[in-house]
């Protein structure tokens, strides 16, 4: 008889076994395909909170959103910062304080990735899912009040240890190590701070004392701050000044041998060596390329023995002094001094008011202007706009003068070359001197300024009769001055031969009263014999009346291009003796 085996036990009892393997199997596949889905996910992780905005699940468009909504009106208009008894109260909306929108959602959107392997990253991320994630909606802001506020405060409590610090001097980068301390860390504490504002329940921030560890020298990141190139000067023209920048040396060292001497010391200084490499352009360099010739130069003297006067002379050339115009700039006198006030630092001296001479603000500085005019002729340079006195002056020759009234009158001249132009004045030792420097293209060009008399005028006669002087007499009470009118000319030469005559300006000087007293009173009884009536005082223009602040000017120049009839044609050169530009 032929038995039959059943195979139904054994199945029966590996089952639990298959079943098993089957359930691991599919656990496997399905952690397989949660990772994999996780780690490939688009959108932020479950479980990550922005305040009280969960965010798990959303793009980074829809979690943008979803904080604009909740966050954009929850900003407090103020909050004070307070650090013991003191306290500085910052204003969030003059600030232009707002959510940080990109840096927060970077931040909810990083959690769980980042530099992180992948079993690294599953396990935050499984983490952030069980527990939770809670990010402080940040802060964006005008951050320079609040670190203002917090140096404050942080400078009336008491901070021990210092930082790591350096200095290059010489051919040596002196590293002295830094000193734990404790006190208020302004990096950090502001950091606290823009991750707070948002969540605040009470608009106080409260600064805190906190141990603050020196950083360590590093010999890379020492390298990677002291290290660069060489910078040769640079220069740039801002509001007609010259600004320079200055050159720096090139600095390196080995990296490696620095690290070196740095764990090898124990002491608190580190004498790290260096190699210096010299920049080829300085400042100096650059200045004197800059304007490497004199164009003109012209003094005029004045009174030191004035005080007020020279005073006012002396600040206008200071104010002058170092101008600097760009091809095409327009130099403005009136600009560049700016209002004569005693505010300004502008004495009371002689001026020229009405064509008489009176005290008032700034007398003298017409005499810089005057000054200026010639060095600008004589550096044939365009001159703009330019006005005489109405009486003559005596700091420089008739029809050289150029007046200026702060508001009205200006003397204007404009670079007319192709290279910047630097004025340079002094005045000192009743000695006004004005140079002009820029680049000459003509070496062997000079200019030349003359000026003809073409008319006077007598002075106008005004009698007023008098019970004081017997009838008959006659007393000179104010002596006049004839008027007259100039024309100037500039001539350019070369290699000492005339090349160019161009007028340049009329001149008109207006007369002034003679003033006659006419007795008609009763004839004296017992006069002694020789006896004269006196005679009044010769008028005079001394140095310090010389200012048209605020007197009625002469006309101005007439237009060369337009002469008047009477205008002669150029006179020799014989005339009067030219200035001649220095070079």
């Amino acid at each position: 008889m032929q038995t039959v085996h059943s195979t139904e036990r054994p199945l029966r009892r590996f089952l639990p076994l298959i079943i098993t393997g089957a359930a691991v199997f599919a656990l496997a596949i399905s952690l397989c395909v949660y990772s994999v889905v996780a780690l490939m996910s688009k959108t932020i992780y479950k479980g990550v909170f922005v305040g009280d905005v969960p965010l798990g699940g959303l793009t980074i468009t829809q979690a943008e959103e979803a904080l604009t909504e909740r966050y954009a009106n929850a900003l407090p208009p103020t909050i004070t910062l307070r650090y013991g008894e003191e306290e500085k109260t910052l204003d969030l909306l003059a600030m232009n304080g707002r959510l940080n929108l990109d840096e927060t959602v970077r931040n909810a959107y990083e959690a769980g990735r980042g530099d992180l392997s992948a079993i690294d990253r599953l396990k935050t991320i499984y983490t952030i899912r069980r527990d939770g994630l809670h990010l402080p909606p940040l802060m964006l802001c005008d951050e320079a009040p609040l670190q203002e506020a917090i140096k404050a405060l942080a400078e009336t409590g008491i901070t021990t240890g210092r930082q790591l610090s350096y200095a290059l001097e010489g051919e040596t980068l002196v590293v002295t190590r830094g000193v734990a301390g404790v006190g208020i860390d302004p990096a950090k504490t502001a950091e606290r701070f823009l991750a707070s504002v948002f969540l605040a329940v009470d608009p106080v921030f409260l600064l805190t004392d906190e141990e603050i560890l020196p950083e360590e020298p590093n010999a890379v990141k020492l390298y990677n701050e002291v290290a660069c190139q060489p910078q040769d000067a640079q220069y740039s023209i801002e509001n007609q000044r010259l600004i320079f920048v200055d050159e720096k040396p090139g600095v390196t060292f080995d990296a490696a041998e620095a690290q070196t001497l740095i764990d090898a010391t124990d002491g608190e200084v580190i004498r790290i060596p260096v190699t210096l490499t010299a920049p080829a352009v300085t400042k100096e360099s650059l200045d004197a390329s800059l304007f490497p010739d004199r164009l003109s130069r012209y003094s005029s003297n004045y009174n030191a023995g004035d005080v007020s006067r020279s005073y006012n002379v002396s600040l206008a050339s200071q104010k002058i002094n170092s101008v600097v115009l760009k091809p095409g700039d327009v130099f403005s006198y009136n600009d560049t001094v700016g209002p004569r006030t005693v505010a300004r630092g502008f004495r009371i001296a002689n001026v020229y008011v009405g064509n008489k001479i009176e005290p008032g603000v700034g007398g003298g500085i017409c005499q810089v202007s005057s000054t200026l005019y010639n060095a600008a002729v004589l550096a044939d340079l365009s001159i703009v706009q330019r006005t005489n006195h109405s009486l003559p002056v005596s700091y420089v020759p008739m029809g050289r003068d150029a007046t200026v009234s702060y508001g009205s009158i200006d003397f204007k001249f404009s670079n007319n070359t192709n290279a910047p132009v630097k004025i340079v004045a002094s005045a000192s030792g009743g000695v006004n001197t004005i140079s002009i420097y820029g680049t000459k293209t003509n070496p062997n060009k000079t200019i030349e300024i003359s000026s003809q008399c073409i008319a006077t005028t007598g002075p106008r006669i005004v009698q007023k009769e008098t019970p004081d002087l017997p009838e008959g007499t006659v007393e000179i009470e104010q002596k006049g001055a004839g008027g007259s009118t100039y024309h100037t000319y500039k001539i350019t030469k070369e290699n000492g031969s005339v090349v160019k005559s161009e007028f340049l300006a009329k001149s008109t000087y207006v007369p002034t009263e003679q003033i006659e007293l006419i007795g008609v009173g009763p004839a004296p009884t017992d006069a002694p014999e020789g006896d004269e009536p006196p005679e009044g005082d010769e008028p005079t223009h001394p140095d310090t009346d010389d200012e048209g602040e605020t007197g009625a000017p002469a006309r101005p120049d007439q237009d060369p291009e337009k002469p008047e009839p009477e205008t002669p044609t150029p006179p020799p050169i014989e005339i009067l003796p030219p200035s001649i530009a220095e070079d």
